[in-house]
């Protein structure tokens, strides 16, 4: 896998239209310490790449705007670097996506998507499941998050090494008045603030994640350009109780689109 990987790096690529990638003023995680991370990507004219999370072994959960095509879109789980050759990671193919009938790409409405892989991934200490939660409980302001991703650094640099950042949830309300001339925020998104730390995500990051005080709770979807810029919102789709059904109901009975 690795020689796929450095074909990869330094081919041309794009990332997911309106996506995110980097991890700014983020740390390096240990690794495999988020075995529930996969990196996925299409093989197109470019390349594009976006993250997500596994929640079943042939189930991984990304938004809905990130680019996958049949059997051109693969899914690699149990990787940390993307150059190294790591004996835990899996390489699978998507055989089929799904997304919410009430997806409008424009509006970022319902910005999530499951992706059906081609076989069961194998579960270890590497690669494992990130259950989805108990309840659709909304995050409260303040609490802080966690969301890691691949990518480009605050130097503009690609890291070939997850990154994880911290990042804390804003009000919504006062989100809705922030996108209010651009986006209808609703109740299933969740909204996160950048502080003067600069601590963010960026392009390409889409899909990955949202875990907070350890429930997995949003999937990230939009946010301001250019990234890591003070007193600014980036939004999430959030596990809602409308979104976990339509997750459950899906995966038990797939119908193809």
């Amino acid at each position: 896998m690795a020689l796929f990987f450095y074909i990869f790096l330094g081919a041309t690529f794009v990332v997911c239209d309106g996506g995110r990638m980097k991890i700014i003023n983020g740390d390096e995680v240990y690794p495999h310490s988020r075995p529930y991370m996969a990196f996925i990507a299409t093989a197109l004219e470019n390349i594009t790449m976006c993250a997500g999370g596994l929640i079943k072994p042939n189930w991984v959960l990304t938004a809905a705007h990130c680019t996958t095509e049949v059997n051109k879109t693969k899914v690699s789980l149990g990787i940390h670097s993307l150059k190294t050759n790591e004996t835990e990671s899996q390489m699978i193919e998507v055989i089929a996506s799904f997304y919410p009938k009430q997806y409008h790409r424009s509006a970022k409405r319902f910005d999530i998507k499951l992706l059906q892989l081609s076989r069961d991934a194998q579960l270890g200490p590497a690669v494992d499941i990130l259950p989805l939660p108990d309840n659709d409980d909304d995050v409260k302001a303040g609490t802080v998050c966690q969301v890691a991703g691949w990518g480009q650094t605050e130097n503009n640099k690609f890291s070939d090494a997850l990154k994880e950042v911290n990042i804390t949830i804003f009000d919504r309300e006062q989100c809705k008045k922030i996108w209010r001339h651009k986006y209808v925020i609703s109740d299933n998104m969740i909204c996160t603030s950048v502080g003067t730390d600069k601590k963010d995500t960026c392009r390409g990051d889409s899909g990955s994640p949202l875990i907070c005080e350890g429930v997995f709770r949003g999937i990230n979807s939009f946010g301001h350009r250019p990234c890591g810029t003070p007193h600014t919102t980036n939004v999430y789709t959030r596990l809602s109780s409308s979104i976990l059904s339509w997750i459950r109901s899906t995966i038990n009975d797939p119908e193809p689109k």
